[in-house]
């Protein structure tokens, strides 16, 4: 059903709040840092903080800054990766962020050292919480929360996948909740559901998977219960929400339904969702709270809902040539971010997929590592040009101070609250209760 849009640019801006940064010196048992000793510690009165930027150095990929957006400032000192980081992931929780080293076989956790305690926020110095090591980790999925990380494994020397349920209280100690070893190695993708795990196979002695098991949790490990069909050729790309999970084929997309412990699944296909012969969804946007997934194939983006089994396709160009760049939901799901590689952003609103603000040359075009995070949210976009941190206000849509560095900013993920969870305890207590891979 054809959507309206609308452009609804505003431009009042939120200011960051500052406070003095922290002074400090010290190290970590794994990785060298010259952060600080954790033992620094001070209280919030209230139980917010905008949160700290993780930002790789775009010069030395091994060495990690922290920009601390209360102080306004870069905390001295960096952590020194053993190796260079291929990717940089938020925990479930968002206290901490995962330095993915997938040609050295291994991840650094990072804690960001903000958490609550209580009626107030506890920082700490952000530190080196340990390493988790598998042949290849690549895919890092996040559901509500649990994350699922994927280790492609080693065909050619017969190391098979492996796949590791995160969560915050694990990675406090650089450990998993459950692991499991697959029978085959391949380029894959797990989806974590509650004590249940999604998890591709690949039958084939080369490619992509073409179809997905279901694993049942069983203390520390998994049993696998059963095959989903139909297949999913070539699979790449996943998501979840709270009802549904959703896969990209080569031929279209496989979409997994559940209830209770019961899973079925239709495969819907490439020309049901518009698209022409040669195109596929290779990766999506999810959240457990948004009812539609956003699949991406090129610079088409396609709203999908998943009950219906069909999608729409998003008009985020409105005429323009351009190509997306980078692309990302806010932590409540409530926008869609695009970047395109004019350098624009555009920001869609998900209740009715209408534009919520077009923020025109909001940065220069080139590689540009994007972040949404924070409360109230805000775009971080890297600038390696000018050593600095493009700063948007998303609900407002309009660009704010940039936050100057020391070096030339690369990848970016950002560690605080979850205010998301947060939200939920409460309401719980008052009834009673981003290959280089897409992924």
């Amino acid at each position: 059903m054809p959507r309206m849009m609308k452009n609804l640019k505003q431009n009042a801006a939120l200011p960051l709040s500052l406070l003095a940064a922290l002074s400090m010196v010290g190290c970590n048992e794994t990785g060298s840092s010259s952060l600080g000793s954790s033992e620094d510690e001070h209280e919030h009165a209230e139980s917010d903080h905008p949160g700290r930027l993780v930002i790789a150095a775009g010069d030395d990929g091994t060495q990690l800054y922290m920009y601390d957006l209360e102080a306004n400032a870069l905390l001295p000192g960096t952590l020194s990766l053993d190796y260079d980081a291929s990717a940089l992931y938020t925990s479930p929780g968002k206290r901490f962020v995962l330095a993915i080293q997938r040609d050295n076989d291994q991840l650094q956790v990072i804690d960001g050292g903000l958490y609550l305690h209580d009626d107030h926020v506890d920082e700490v110095i952000p530190s080196f919480a340990g390493t988790l090591t598998g042949p290849a980790p690549t895919h890092f999925r996040v559901h509500g929360e649990q994350a699922a990380l994927f280790y492609d494994g080693d065909a050619d020397n017969a190391v098979m996948a492996q796949v590791e349920l995160l969560t915050d209280e694990s990675l406090e100690t650089a450990s998993s909740e459950a692991s499991q070893t697959l029978t085959s190695a391949h380029h894959g993708v797990a989806e974590p559901r509650g004590d249940v795990l999604l998890t591709t196979f690949r039958t084939a002695d080369i490619g992509l998977p073409e179809t997905v098991d279901v694993y049942h949790q069983h203390n520390d490990h998994y049993h696998k219960e059963d095959t989903i069909s139909p297949t999913c050729p070539d699979l790449h790309g996943a998501g979840s929400n709270e009802d549904y999970s959703v896969f990209g084929c080569d031929d279209g997309i496989l979409i997994v339904h559940q209830n209770g412990e019961e899973f079925t699944a239709e495969h819907v296909d490439n020309a049901t969702l518009g698209l022409a012969a040669g195109e596929r969804i290779g990766s999506f946007d999810s959240h457990h709270e948004l009812s539609q997934f956003i699949g991406y194939a090129g610079d088409r983006v396609l709203v999908i809902h998943p009950e219906d089994g069909d999608a729409e396709e998003l008009d985020w160009t409105e005429g323009a040539i351009v190509s997306l760049e980078s692309h990302s939901l806010d932590p409540h799901a409530e926008h869609l971010v695009l970047l395109d590689d004019a350098g624009d952003l555009r920001i869609f609103d998900t209740t009715d997929w209408s534009e919520h603000a077009h923020v025109e040359e909001a940065i220069a075009p080139g590689n540009t590592h994007m972040v949404v995070a924070g409360e109230p949210a805000h775009i971080y976009l890297s600038d390696s040009d000018n050593q600095s941190i493009v700063v948007v206000h998303l609900e407002e849509g309009n660009v704010e101070e940039s936050l100057p560095l020391t070096f030339p900013p690369a990848a970016l993920a950002w560690a605080g609250l979850d205010t998301d969870h947060d939200e939920e305890d409460h309401e719980d207590e008052d009834e009673d209760d981003h290959d280089g891979h897409d992924h």
